[in-house]
């Protein structure tokens, strides 16, 4: 890929999908020789040339089954990087594919880094694997870019590199033109990809997207990875704008293969939803049927971040401390409907209200340097014995909803005490008591409720997570006056859930809110 130290090449397999791919949307079924002689191909990332050798030995093969013998144009393909070794693996695996093909020509290569490259030759083909960076340890690679036109065209906080990448390829493509990249999946509803998902839609259509949901390179585990192919057809009219919308796309996911109109890729936050036609009713009739969103009913907080957990955070109850002591939980401490009994841990509650005894202090000194060194205490917005974020009190003790961050499924859990928890935790108190706190919470635990976020929230593979502006987005049902006794029966079942959880009443909850959203 070419960011120093940082270079996850393609393996063959996928290399030999995203070639696969660009050929076929860029030919159309019209195999002519004018159209492959005016084929250009660019990689902005090139490394070592895995994408461009393989498009390299389709288009020689494919120049016999169209002229009847092997040719090959040296205007095809140039890759563009930022290391000067891999260009050179990458030209001298080249030169070896045009030998066994009794061929000879120039391997073209850009040394530089093509996000800063002004005026780039356009293309009729960009494919990448891009690399896969976030701003927070690559400031310095990201303050060069912003400080371009380019940058501060499509810079976003929290966005992660490599949509530049995408945002670049797409500024040199020729009206008509194909992009096809491996990626993560993560930017398709991130909100740091907004201006990137605009863009896309506006300037032209996706043809195909394969979203494995999974980690494709073995040497970053982590990652969720994708391939997408796109068309630019960058006309402004309101003509084009309706042909893009009604564009359809051949979706892969999961092993679930649909076609989708890209109109229909939409959610009408602008986040890309890949769902078929029948999880799309599905959203219509919730969205249809409900009354309210969780972000009108409830405030949705973060648990205590602290900055330095080394600091704050013990095994040991101290006596001398009990005014400062919370019993402190972490997120697998959350179950469906209710919480763990003990905790095993305990946190130094120090928020700007609270100041150290000399004793106290004795505490937290071996960890001062690193304390002193966080964002809130260098912009003395605290004293660096406080906690970086320590939340409100009454957050912390009253009644409450709880939810782990990232879970492969939906638990939520009642509190109504002291719970202290850490940032991994998400706090929904009520801001109208009127609302049945016990309701809303059957409605959260159902599988209706995690059959809609499975479709519209945010995941990292196959765990869901519960960030705050995606929850304040859930949409539900609430009963009017009349039906109180509704409200009734599901608060006494989730009562019972809390006390002593059973898979009979979670039936009896799931059943009702099926029955309500018209759903089996």
């Amino acid at each position: 890929m070419g960011i120093s130290n940082y270079k996850v090449y393609t393996p063959f397999i996928y290399a030999d999908i995203i070639t696969e791919l660009a050929i076929k949307n860029y030919f159309c079924g019209e195999y002519t020789e004018k159209k492959l002689e005016n084929l250009r191909a660019a990689d902005l990332s090139c490394g070592t040339g895995n994408l461009l050798i393989v498009m390299l030995v389709k288009l020689i093969e494919l120049s016999k089954k169209i002229t009847g013998k092997y040719f090959f144009n040296p205007n095809w393909l140039r890759g563009y990087d930022i290391d000067e070794n891999a260009l050179e693996i990458y030209k001298e695996e080249g030169k070896n594919i045009l030998k066994r093909y009794n061929l000879q020509g120039e391997i073209y290569t850009f040394l530089g880094d093509s996000l800063l490259e002004e005026n780039l030759e356009k293309y009729n083909i960009v494919l990448g694997n891009p690399p896969y960076l976030g701003e927070k340890n690559h400031q310095e690679i990201f303050r060069k870019i912003k400080e371009t036109e380019f940058g501060k065209k499509y810079y976003e906080a929290k966005m992660d590199y490599f949509y530049f990448f995408i945002e670049k390829g797409i500024d040199i493509l020729k009206n008509g033109g194909v992009l096809v990249y491996v990626t993560t999946n993560y930017w398709l509803k991130a909100d740091s990809g907004k201006i990137l998902r605009e863009k896309l839609k506006s300037e032209g259509h996706y043809t195909d997207i394969i979203d494995y949901n999974t980690y494709i390179f073995k040497d970053a585990p982590g990652q969720h990875n994708m391939i997408f192919s796109w068309r630019k057809n960058l006309e402004f009219s309101e003509k084009n704008k309706i042909e893009n919308e009604n564009f359809t796309a051949e979706i892969e996911k999961e092993e679930n293969k649909f076609v989708l109109e890209n109109k229909n890729l939409y959610s009408q936050k602008g986040n890309i939803v890949l769902i078929d036609k029948e999880n799309r009713l599905f959203n219509e009739r919730v969205n249809k049927i409900s009354t309210h969103k969780l972000g009108e009913v409830f405030n949705i907080n973060q648990g205590i971040v602290t900055g330095c957990d080394k600091a704050f955070v013990t095994k040991k109850y101290d006596e001398r401390f009990k005014d400062y002591l919370k019993p402190f939980y972490k997120n697998k401490d959350i179950f469906k409907y209710n919480c763990i009994k003990e905790n095993y841990f305990w946190i130094y509650y120090m928020d700007r209200n609270q100041n150290p005894t000399d004793e106290l202090k004795e505490i937290f000194l071996p960890h001062k340097e690193n304390l002193m060194k966080r964002r809130e205490a260098e912009k003395k917005q605290i004293e660096w014995w406080q906690l970086s974020w320590a939340r409100d009190r009454e957050i912390m003790e009253g009644e409450k909803i709880l939810v782990r961050q990232r879970c492969k499924t939906n638990f939520f859990a009642y509190s109504n005490g002291e719970f202290y928890g850490s940032a991994d935790i998400y706090y929904l108190t009520l801001k109208d008591k009127n609302f049945n706190i016990f309701y809303i919470l059957g409605y959260l635990n159902s599988d209706i409720f995690y059959r809609w976020y499975k479709n519209n929230g945010k995941h990292k593979g196959y765990n869901l997570e519960f960030y705050t502006t995606p929850l304040k987005e859930v949409p539900f049902f609430y009963p009017s006056e009349d039906k109180k006794d509704e409200i009734n029966y599901i608060e006494n079942l989730v009562k019972e859930q809390i006390k002593n959880y059973s898979e009979d009443i979670q039936k009896k909850i799931n059943e009702y809110f099926r029955k309500i959203y018209g759903s089996v």
